[in-house]
């Protein structure tokens, strides 16, 4: 079904639902760091709607955003309920089914990760969408961003040749920001075989989500290669990124995706016959992750316009794999072992 806007409710409105909107250090690089951005600006959204508990946040939807109905609770929304098309979940878990289960013409979910408060309740509620049929969208925002989809579609492998060693940088959370990087590699390179956990993480604090843990350990994919991931303490700085090792060159996904930098092989200067990674020559490539939260609303609208699940960027199905292998790493560190 083709329309020309598509009414939506955003639920919640902390940072990533508007906070970050208002950092002028990011609006330098993250021209779309907020739902709130996107919503405001993008020609086929009509953002009719807010649910919000917070009264000081609430105040900020209807002052600084304008939004028409801006309300403590889904049940306030009367008929209004009835014309939303897509709901955006920028709010806990635990809340979320209630809401779906209240918007009578929903269509589609937007929705942060983690899917659910645990493995169990993700995939009941994506069960639950997909008895509505449902298309859910889980927001690891590296899966909309152009040049990351380029990385994954060929454009890795023309740079540097075949992947041999990969080295993952997180922080603050395997639940929280080392997700993404999991999913990351996914999308880089496949699906994943195994884990081994290297060390717990205990020096580390949890970070924004309450028993969140911070393990080094590393991942076998299926093609054999492994990827290793080292947590950072975000009390001294922030890092969540990667260092690709070919056979050809090496990549640097560093600051987050604000730094990309291409490092080829040549003749070693040292020794005849032999070869080097040029580290003193990097090239910066372009970077674009300030328009990836954007993009995964357009892949969104295009996924709804044409009916078809199947080319959504991040469909909950790929999220639940992603939660799946962080809910085994973080069982298996609560039981003290290693894989």
């Amino acid at each position: 079904m083709n329309r020309q806007s598509w009414r939506v409710a955003l639920v919640g409105f902390g940072r990533m639902a508007a906070g970050y909107a208002a950092d002028a250090a990011m609006a330098k690089y993250y021209p779309y760091a907020a739902h709130a951005q996107v919503l405001r600006d993008h020609p086929r959204l009509e953002w009719k709607v807010v649910v919000e508990p917070d009264p000081i946040a609430r105040q900020l939807a209807l002052s600084n955003w304008e939004v028409p109905i801006v309300v403590s609770s889904i049940d306030e929304l009367g008929d209004a309920a009835a014309e939303i098309d897509i709901v955006v979940f920028a709010t806990p878990p635990s809340v979320r089914l209630g809401i779906v289960q209240s918007l009578p013409g929903l269509r589609a979910v937007l929705a942060e990760k983690p899917l659910g408060e645990d493995l169990s309740s993700a995939y009941e509620f994506l069960k639950d969408c997909s008895a509505r049929e449902l298309m859910v969208q889980v927001n690891f925002w590296r899966r909309a961003d152009r040049g990351f989809r380029g990385l994954a579609n060929g454009d890795l492998t023309d740079l540097i040749g075949e992947p041999m060693v990969v080295n993952c940088l997180y922080g603050n959370g395997l639940l929280n920001n080392g997700s993404h990087m999991v999913d990351l590699v996914r999308m880089f390179f496949g699906e994943v075989e195994n884990f081994r956990i290297i060390d717990p993480g205990t020096w580390s604090v949890n970070g924004p989500i309450p028993g969140d843990i911070n393990p080094t350990f590393s991942l076998r994919m299926d093609s054999g290669l492994i990827v290793s991931f080292s947590p950072i303490d975000f009390r001294l700085y922030r890092e969540n990124g990667m260092i690709i090792w070919g056979s050809d060159g090496r990549l640097d996904i560093l600051n987050e995706g604000l730094v990309l930098r291409h490092f080829p092989a040549v003749s070693n200067r040292a020794m005849t016959g032999e070869r080097e990674i040029a580290n003193d020559a990097g090239a910066d490539l372009q970077s674009t992750v300030g328009n990836a939260l954007y993009w995964m609303y357009e892949n969104l609208l295009e996924a709804l316009e044409m009916d078809d699940f199947r080319i959504l960027h991040s469909p909950g199905s790929s999220a639940l794999v992603t939660s799946r292998w962080v809910d085994e790493i973080s069982r298996t560190v609560s039981n003290g072992l290693t894989s």
